[in-house]
């Protein structure tokens, strides 16, 4: 490797979790939506051939980019690098400073109740467009069900098993998708709740809450009634 490609990829800002090869040839294709092939990323990148191919197959490997169509280049065939929807979330994109800002909007035009029903409404939205992966399930079985879909939106959730032996497991979340919103108003909870609540078709307690200063988000859930 030249020293010009050292020091042209000691200055590319990284992507969290990659090394400067990787975070170069993920910015390049971010850059480049509809493709490039493996010649025209080691003309840009400056590195080998063999090189480019090695990252391009660990980042296919890991779902962070996809190959495409095979096109003419120069009269052999090649294929064409371009992210995929998870190279793409692999950029940082600060949710929480437009999210705070659209919350307060509502709260100021709406007033706080009706800002917390819109909440609620959009958690039992997105249970109910999950009913597919819920329905026919038992409770034990839909929240098993609800960690795998919180996992989907970027939850490291888990089930635990309940204090209580003969109650449903409960939900054990270590990290929330918006916390700096719910440290400001915590009534945001509401739609983790009405998404809980009606996703597994049985009341939820929040035992305990990040936001609030707890290290995990809990939440247990009523038995279902007995025949």
């Amino acid at each position: 490797m030249s020293r010009k490609t050292e020091q042209a990829l000691e200055t590319t800002q990284p992507v969290a979790g990659f090394g400067a090869t990787q975070s170069a040839l993920l910015r390049l294709l971010l850059h480049h939506k509809a493709g490039l092939t493996v010649e025209r990323i080691v003309g840009e990148i400056g590195v080998t051939r063999t090189a480019v191919n090695q990252h391009l197959a660990a980042l296919e490997r890991d779902g962070h980019i996809a190959s495409n169509d095979v096109v003419a280049t120069g009269g052999r065939p090649g294929r064409v690098y371009a992210l995929t929807e998870s190279g793409f979330h692999r950029f940082p994109k600060n949710y929480d400073a437009f999210s705070l800002r659209a919350l307060e909007a509502l709260i100021d035009s709406l007033g706080a109740e009706q800002t917390n029903k819109i909440l609620e409404q959009i958690g039992r939205n997105l249970a109910q467009d999950c009913a597919a992966l819920l329905d026919g399930k038992n409770l034990d079985a839909r929240i098993h069900a609800i960690v795998a879909i919180l996992q989907e939106l970027g939850f490291d959730a888990e089930v635990n098993a309940s204090p209580d032996a003969k109650a449903p497991p409960e939900i054990r979340a270590y990290n929330c998708i918006y916390h700096t919103l719910a440290k400001a108003h915590p009534d945001v909870c509401a739609l983790d709740l009405a998404f809980l609540r009606e996703a597994a078709d049985a009341d939820v307690e929040h035992a305990s809450c990040m936001a609030t200063g707890a290290n995990t988000c809990r939440f247990r859930f009523a038995s279902e009634p007995e025949d």
